[in-house]
């Protein structure tokens, strides 16, 4: 979730570890996610925040001084925002109770909230956090706080929540965070994104924990194939292997909710100037019986031609709904393919394992026995990721190229082309450059790929060159 934060916020131009920033969180410190994301950057300032219990609110809060209370809080057993040493707490601020009927409001928490009586119930202050004028909402609890306005809260389906959600139209946060679940409905997600605010999906934000599950159960297959190989002495031997392969492991995790975020910015930008090009896909996406456009909540073609935002290109938490569905649709597809078992795809088996069991058992890698859906998942990411989502069907229009052959195409003149060193460097651009130059290197690649898939000379590298000039990148 915090990786997701931080491309929303690269894409305004704010360095979220560095720059000063305000939050209006959902969770407590005891919380993963929202404990875990509190303690990401010690520049950010928690204004306020609630849980099922508690109501937490500092007005002008000391960003060490409360960056060490909170990592302290993370680091007491079942802690509770009553736990808050409220000496460090700014002027006028406090810990309350959410079933609270009256809450006195000081002066500095009406200024904070936008509100204007003295007094106020938990519920009505939980709205006014919501709806708080911050940087950063970020949701690490349970129930879905914000609704669209043309929705009933019977439809949203949380009864718990009812008495305290807010319609999208009311969020004055500059981005929100899903590191829990469904905290917005998608016609929130939708209505908010409208109104400016920088959203992706939870099925976005909250990828890392099903990535890494995935990334664990396949280590521990092979590990256990080694195993019973002999070439690990038994499961001692296994154990502190994966224990020293945790931090590597979390790092292709996160590397991966990077890489899905930086995607979704680009195909926001790509999607301007191709706007009916991406509602087309959209369409065939629904034909396909891929998309269902009801339980999706995907607007009509008509709606989407007409929004007066298009000059944004696609709105974002729609990209999130098809960055999902292009994966699943492109991972069957492939699975019919060759290109699991061929030599263009045998690199991302090899790339999908951390840098250990590359060094001292890459002979046996080729045994595992989900050896093909680990390949086919991690090609259509990254190409997906870096081409976007509607590269696939732009190579393979007109039936000349079946998608085996467009992701061994692509994937050899990435490869050979240099394009993942540029990449790296792009990363230390600004932010205006590196969208730009990324855009620029892909379809470089796209162009090579069509030569390729063509039967002409494809010179990726040579293809690059102008990017690297024009940014100075060597």
């Amino acid at each position: 979730a915090w990786e997701c934060v931080r491309e929303h916020f690269r894409s305004l131009g704010l360095d979220v570890q560095n720059d000063p920033f305000t939050v209006a969180g959902i969770g407590d410190m005891a919380g993963d996610v929202f404990g875990n994301g509190m303690l990401r950057s010690r520049a950010m300032r928690v204004v306020a925040a609630f849980n099922h219990a508690h109501i937490f609110i500092d007005p002008d809060p000391d960003p060490a001084r409360a960056f060490a209370e909170r990592e302290r809080l993370f680091h007491l057993p079942r802690s509770t925002w009553r736990d808050y040493d409220t000496r460090l707490i700014s002027r006028g601020g406090g810990v309350f109770d959410r079933s609270a009927k009256a809450i006195p409001l000081s002066a500095e928490v009406r200024r904070l909230l936008d509100i204007d009586t003295d007094a106020g119930s938990g519920e009505e202050v939980i709205r006014r956090i919501l709806a708080a004028r911050v940087d950063l909402l970020y949701n690490g609890g349970i129930g879905t706080y914000v609704k669209a306005s043309t929705e009933d809260d019977a439809e949203v389906g949380d009864r718990a929540n009812d008495r305290v959600r807010v319609d999208a139209t009311d969020v004055r946060a500059r981005v929100v965070a899903e590191g829990g679940n469904l905290g917005l409905t998608q016609r929130g997600r939708m209505e908010y994104w409208g109104r400016g605010g920088r959203i992706n999906t939870d099925a976005v934000d909250n990828s890392g924990g099903v990535d890494m599950s995935d990334h664990e159960v396949n280590i521990k297959i092979l590990m256990d194939l080694l195993v019973k190989r002999g070439v690990i002495k038994g499961r001692a031997e296994r154990n502190q292997i994966l224990a020293e392969m945790t931090e590597e492991v979390a790092e292709l995790v996160l590397a991966d909710n990077r890489n899905q975020a930086r995607a979704l910015t680009l195909d926001s930008l790509r999607s301007v100037p191709r706007y009916e090009e991406f509602v087309a896909y959209i369409e065939d996406l629904v034909g396909a019986g891929v998309l269902n456009r009801a339980d999706d909540a995907v607007p009509t073609k008509e709606e989407l031609l007409s929004s007066p935002h298009r000059e944004r290109g696609l709105p974002r938490p729609l990209l999130a709904v098809l960055l999902g569905h292009t994966k699943m649709y492109a991972f069957e597809m492939v699975m019919q393919t060759a290109f699991p078992d061929s030599d263009a795809g045998r690199p991302f088996l090899v790339e999908y394992f951390p840098a250990r069991l590359r060094r001292d058992f890459a002979e046996h890698l080729d045994a595992h026995p989900l050896r093909r859906e680990i390949i086919a998942t991690a090609a259509v990411n990254h190409v997906v990721n870096c081409a976007g989502i509607t590269f696939l069907e732009r190579v393979m229009a007109g039936g000349k190229a079946g998608i085996g052959e467009a992701l061994a195409a692509y994937s050899e003149v990435d490869r050979s082309s240099g394009a993942h060193s540029l990449r790296d460097r792009l990363q230390e651009v600004g932010p205006e450059a590196a969208y730009q130059g990324l855009i620029e290197l892909e379809e470089a690649l796209e162009a090579a790929t069509r030569d390729a898939l063509e039967g002409r000379t494809a010179d990726a590298g040579a293809a690059l060159k102008p990017v690297r000039s024009r940014l100075k990148l060597a």
